[in-house]
């Protein structure tokens, strides 16, 4: 029956669709093209429209085949039904007459919370809080913000051609497997009929989309979604099951509503407010195309639900080391990602809403809160990675107690050594050699006092073997988080090779020139592909600068520009290596203008102006003010 109700609503979405779009694009209800959207011409808005109807004639069709009769389908199931259908209501009114947010969340809100009186809250609080009342309330709180957060979550990932549309197909197809597997047929039913008619949908949806959902379709599909996360239980025991498992399967929607959120806040803008700056468009910044954006997303979405069905299926233990490792890694791609420049730079005039962002970016960076607190997880993470694997894969209830009470030592004992040892000074993406001294110093001193520690405060809990253990952990996850940033930004540059206009090579394999390849690699707008170097010192011939080789010299200028390719010369030195000047001419190696200093430039001008090449100097100076 379940099949039925998919293949049926697939095909009625294939069909449905296209006449969706005509009538939409005669009704003149299409999004036309704008700053703050990602589309470049008017599209139709209304696939909310044939995805509902699709779904409804693939429930029909399957109660019909399987002779069902409608007073016996199971009344919460109805409930559902009819709550999704409001949230769809409220969303294509909004397509046709847009409301305010203010008039959109009391809607959501008022139909959240008669998903609540019909009987669907999550249990979280019930078995933790012994108050009935205090714990049924919390449930009936926790149960709105969720479905009303989802809700929005999934209307502000639909920014992008296919996206919001293939995420919620993967999130079905992750409830249809829980659903499946608790043999609750009626819920699986449901989640079939969606996923066709979704499927449907993103025929028409993938890029380049032909036909947006609309505020009706990602309002619907959000917000049911999230209710049927909400209709299925954990078994698994323990907390970790009950908040991991809906969390995992929702986990792209909620990093991209948090990372839009917090960057739009410290920037001084409205998070409700459309915008070019969502975790999709980072991506096509960073160097990858539209479809591959998507692509990748899909990949996170559908590694994020395998992981939630995983949280039930193996050891609890090791779940414990699964989860955070998977938070820490999407949190340090965030991070990279929220550093990207997408928009103008925030304009710091003085305003009360301005001079209270500005505390907020005190807090955030100069303060380091947000790297303090991603070490928070790390360190708690080595830690019972290092207990973990030094008392065995289970731990018995006993060592468990003693990993709690010494946690709080280790963890403020630890933050300190790095505070002294100057951990939080060095920039990320400028990680070098020095850096990664100070991080096994660190670690070293910082597993060094913990044992100390631990052998004074919990000597049963002391261990030499678990301390060593734990410092060569730390400074792994310390050097792997900090260099996460450096790896992706070599990963950028690679990727963004196969679009770059110009192919730009560096004369000066010195300081000079290594600083003309940070400047470019750090501002990939310039649209340049560094070839390599050019110097006419013999001994740097063939030779390495971050991967870049030393292509030749002078001499060798015309055939290196022909074989190369090579559109632009960024000159990192003013004058030409002694080894390049004609025997018994003395040039001024300070830079001043001399004879032959100037026949080596106009040498060069004329051999790239000769092959369409040209000529840039890098300027690099300090002009002193006057008081």
């Amino acid at each position: 029956m379940s099949a039925v109700a998919f293949i049926v609503s697939l095909l009625a979405g294939l069909a449905l669709i296209p006449l969706v779009r005509q009538v939409s694009i005669r009704s003149g209800l299409v999004a036309k093209p704008r700053a703050d959207r990602w589309h470049d011409k008017p599209t139709a808005t209304l696939g909310g429209v044939g995805i509902l109807a699709a779904f409804i004639i693939g429930l029909a069709i399957a109660f019909i085949s399987q002779g069902i009769r409608l007073n016996n389908w199971n009344f919460e199931h109805w409930g559902l039904l009819l709550a999704a259908g409001l949230m769809f209501c409220l969303g294509l009114y909004d397509d046709l007459r847009p409301l305010s947010p203010t008039a959109k969340f009391i809607g959501q809100v008022m139909i959240a919370a008669l998903v609540v009186f019909m009987g669907y809250t999550t249990e979280f609080f019930s078995p933790r809080v012994e108050n009935v009342l205090l714990a049924q309330s919390l449930n009936t709180l926790l149960t709105i913000i969720w479905l009303v957060g989802i809700t929005n979550a999934f209307n502000l990932l639909d920014n992008m051609d296919g996206l919001a549309a293939g995420i919620a197909f993967i999130t079905t197809a992750i409830l249809g497997y829980f659903f499946w597997r608790d043999s609750n047929s009626g819920m699986l039913l449901i989640v079939m009929a969606l996923a066709g008619s979704i499927l449907g949908f993103l025929r028409y949806n993938f890029p380049p989309a032909s036909i947006f959902m609309g505020d009706s379709g990602s309002q619907y599909l959000g917000f049911t979604l999230a209710l049927l996360a909400i209709a299925r239980q954990p078994e698994a025991s323990g907390v970790l099951a009950v908040v991991a498992v809906p969390t995992l399967i929702f986990l792209l929607p909620i990093v991209d509503t948090t990372l839009v959120t917090l960057t739009r806040v410290l920037r001084g803008e409205s998070p409700a407010k459309g915008g070019r700056d969502h975790t999709s468009h980072r991506l096509i910044a960073f160097g990858l195309t539209e479809r591959q954006a998507v692509l990748f997303l899909y990949g996170i979405a559908l590694l994020a639900g395998v992981a939630s069905i995983l949280i039930e299926a193996i050891g609890y233990w090791l779940s414990l080391v699964l989860l955070p490792l998977m938070v820490i890694l999407l949190a340090l791609l965030a991070a990279y990602l929220s550093g990207i420049k997408l928009t103008p730079a925030y304009d710091a005039t003085p305003s009360h809403k301005k001079a209270a962002t500005q505390v907020m970016l005190e807090f955030a960076y100069k303060r380091r809160f947000l790297e303090v607190a991603l070490d928070v997880l790390l360190v708690s993470l080595v830690y019972f990675l290092a207990v973990w694997l030094h008392k065995g894969a289970i731990l018995s209830p006993v060592e468990i107690e003693q990993f709690l009470h010494t946690l709080p030592l280790i963890l403020s004992i630890t933050l300190l050594s790095f505070y002294i040892l100057g951990v939080y000074r060095s920039v990320w993406r400028y990680l070098g050699t020095r850096d990664l001294v100070r991080y096994a110093m660190a670690s070293m001193v910082a597993a060094g006092v913990n044992a100390v520690g631990v052998y004074f405060l919990y000597p049963q809990s002391f261990s030499p073997e678990l301390f060593v253990l734990y410092a060569i952990l730390l400074f792994l996850g310390v050097a792997a988080s900090r260099s996460s940033f450096r790896l992706l930004d070599s990963i950028s540059q690679r990727s963004q090779e196969n679009v770059a206009e110009e192919r730009v090579a560096i004369f000066g394999a010195d300081g000079a020139g290594e600083i003309a390849m940070r400047w470019i690699l750090m501002h990939p707008e310039l649209n340049y592909k560094l070839v390599g170097f050019l110097d006419d010192d013999p001994l740097l011939a063939g030779r390495q600068i971050a991967g870049l080789g030393v292509l030749g010299g002078t001499r060798q200028l015309a055939s290196i520009l022909e074989k190369h390719r090579i559109d632009g010369l960024i000159l990192a030195r003013v004058f030409p290596a002694p080894e390049a000047v004609v025997i018994g001419e003395n040039p001024n190696i300070n830079g001043i203008d001399s004879p032959t200093v100037d026949h080596w430039k106009e040498n060069l001008l004329s051999i790239c102006e000769a092959h369409d090449c040209w000529v840039s100097s890098l300027q690099l100076i300090f002009e002193r003010l006057e008081m």
